[in-house]
């Protein structure tokens, strides 16, 4: 029985084998021409000519469709499409362009491709650089009892590059925040400069040293019944109003010390002669780590009389 099994698998073993042949050759060329339909991505990449900037992203995707055999689509992955549109030169302002299989590299054009929204709209624009100033962007306040007594950038002026049109809206630039939140003590921070004004602008150099002095919080202090001194005469004087009100500002530590004695106000009277009344303006000097605020009255009446003193 068995030796007739083998007998029949192996008969015209030649036709049979040929047969699968033919089979699996008929079976390819039926696949090879069945067409097929895929959508893939295309990535856009935009190219601006020398001394032109574009506005907005540099790439745009684009969905697609790709028909074809199932032997030309066979090459496809998934990933998408990558097409380049490189802007003409002497292009200025809004362009519009219609994305087809000429920007698409070794493109086979047996294989037909339909864009879903094939417009693409572009603003571009002339390159400029300016310099302008850099501020300091602060963020929280100092701990009690202290304040920002000043800020130094190093440098102040930074040179930015980008969109003509951008340009024109920035006079100056902001770093990123820096946080002062509790700060009781001077401090140097190394810090990038934001470009929220111009985003794709280019900032040299892009960070900046920002050293914050902080002090003390200041009070003010008024000193009543100060008396005017005359100085500089040789004559006897008499003042109207005879004394005068200071308002002193310092740190409550300092103003704290200070008695009214320590405060001199005085008027010059070197250059005055005698026998004459005269309107003067009050002089003052204060201890240091204080500064004047103000003087009442800020004149004085003087009278010089003929007799020495």
């Amino acid at each position: 029985m068995r030796p007739r099994v083998f007998s029949s698998m192996f008969r015209n073993l030649r036709y049979k084998l040929a047969a699968l042949v033919l089979a699996c050759l008929f079976w390819y060329i039926v696949q090879g021409e069945e067409v097929l339909e895929i959508n893939r991505r295309i990535v856009v990449n935009i190219k601006a000519p020398e001394g032109r900037l574009i506005k907005g992203p540099e790439t745009r995707i684009l969905d697609a469709t790709l028909r074809g055999s199932r032997v030309l689509l066979g090459d496809f992955s998934t990933k998408p499409l990558e097409a380049t549109l490189r802007i003409q030169d002497g292009k200025i302002g809004q362009v519009r362009y219609r994305i087809d299989r000429e920007y698409i590299k070794n493109w086979d054009n047996r294989i037909k491709l339909t864009v879903h929204d094939p417009y693409i709209t572009i603003f571009v624009d002339e390159k400029a650089t300016k310099k302008v100033p850099v501020k300091e962007f602060l963020k929280g306040v100092p701990s009690d009892g202290h304040i920002i007594e000043k800020t130094v950038i190093k440098p102040n002026i930074v040179s930015i590059s980008g969109l003509k049109s951008e340009l024109s809206q920035v006079d100056e630039v902001l770093t990123e925040p820096i946080d002062i939140d509790g700060m009781s003590a001077s401090k140097t921070f190394e810090v990038k400069i934001g470009t929220e004004q111009a985003p794709k602008a280019v900032i040299t150099p892009s960070s900046v040293a920002v050293n914050i002095l902080v002090g003390e919080q200041k009070i003010n202090k008024r000193f009543v019944a100060v008396p005017i001194e005359v100085v500089g005469s040789d004559y006897l004087t008499s003042t109207k109003p005879q004394l005068v009100s200071l308002l002193i500002q310092g740190t409550p530590g300092v103003l704290g010390f200070i008695k009214r004695g320590e405060l001199d106000a005085f008027i010059d009277a070197r250059d005055l002669a005698p026998g004459k009344q005269y309107n003067r303006p009050i002089q003052v000097k204060i201890p240091p780590g204080t500064v004047l605020i103000e003087t009442v009255p800020q004149t004085v009446t003087i009278e010089i009389y003929n007799q020495r003193r």
